[in-house]
C-alpha cells in the first residue's frame, strides 16, 4: 500500500497477519524494510505493519528532511493510515531509536516497545569505537570496499551484506541471512544515512 505523509511524500507500507498491531521500524538510516522473514514468523500472532522510511526503498525518493521529528511524524502517518489507535513498536538499530523517540513523543499511542540492537541513549562515542574495531577485525573485504573512493552498486550491496553479517551471533548462516536482507536491493540513501 502507499500512503502520504502530512507533507505529501509517498511512503510504502504493508500489513499482514492477524492479531494485535505490531509496527516494525527498520534500521538504517538510509535503508529499507527487511523484515519479511520476521513478519512471516509473527503473522499468526500479530497484525504486522512494515514500512519503508522516507526517501528509502519503495518509498518516494526525496530530499528529506532527515530528522527524528520528521521520522516520528512519518511513523504516525503510517499508524493513522492503517487505522490504528495504540500500537506495539519493534525497532531495530536506527529503527529502535525511532521507536523510542515515537514512544516518548506519543506515549498514549504505544502499547509496547521492543528495542532491538539500538544504540541506546548514550552517545555513539561510548560504544561505536569497540563496535567498529570488532567489525574491522572480522571483515577484511568490508574494509577494502569501505576504503575505495568509488564503488559500483554491486560493491555497495556486497559491502552492506558483509557489514550486516557481523550482527548475527551464529556465524555460519550469517552471510545467507544478510544476503536475504539485501534482496531486493534498493541502494542506500547516503544523504539520509549521513544525517542520522
Amino acid at each position: 500500500m502507499t500512503l502520504r505523509a502530512d507533507d505529501g511524500v509517498r511512503l510504502w507500507a504493508s500489513a499482514s497477519g492477524r492479531g494485535a498491531p505490531l509496527v516494525l521500524c527498520h534500521g538504517g538510516a538510509g535503508l529499507w524494510d527487511m523484515f519479511g522473514d520476521v513478519a512471516a514468523l509473527l503473522g499468526d500472532a500479530a497484525r504486522v505493519i512494515r514500512w519503508d522510511q522516507r526517501g528509502c526503498g519503495r518509498s518516494q525518493r526525496c530530499d528529506g528532511p532527515w530528522t527524528t521529528a520528521r521520522s516520528v511524524a512519518d511513523l504516525d502517518a503510517v499508524r493513522r493510515h492503517v487505522g490504528l489507535g495504540r500500537i506495539a513498536l519493534l525497532g531495530h538499530s536506527w529503527g529502535a531509536q525511532l521507536a523510542l523517540a515515537y514512544a516518548r513523543a506519543h506515549p498514549e499511542r504505544v502499547s509496547a516497545l521492543i528495542y532491538v540492537a539500538g544504540t541506546g541513549i548514550a552517545p555513539a562515542e561510548d560504544w561505536f569505537g569497540a563496535f567498529q574495531a570488532n567489525l574491522l577485525g572480522r571483515l577484511a573485504r568490508w574494509r577494502e570496499l569501505r576504503d575505495r573512493p568509488e564503488r559500483s552498486g554491486e560493491e555497495d550491496r556486497e559491502r552492506a551484506v558483509l557489514r550486516w553479517s557481523a550482527e548475527f551471533e551464529d556465524r555460519e548462516p550469517a552471510l545467507d541471512h544478510a544476503r536475504r536482507m539485501a534482496d531486493p536491493w534498493f541502494g542506500i540513501n547516503a544523504e539520509c544515512a549521513a544525517a542520522s
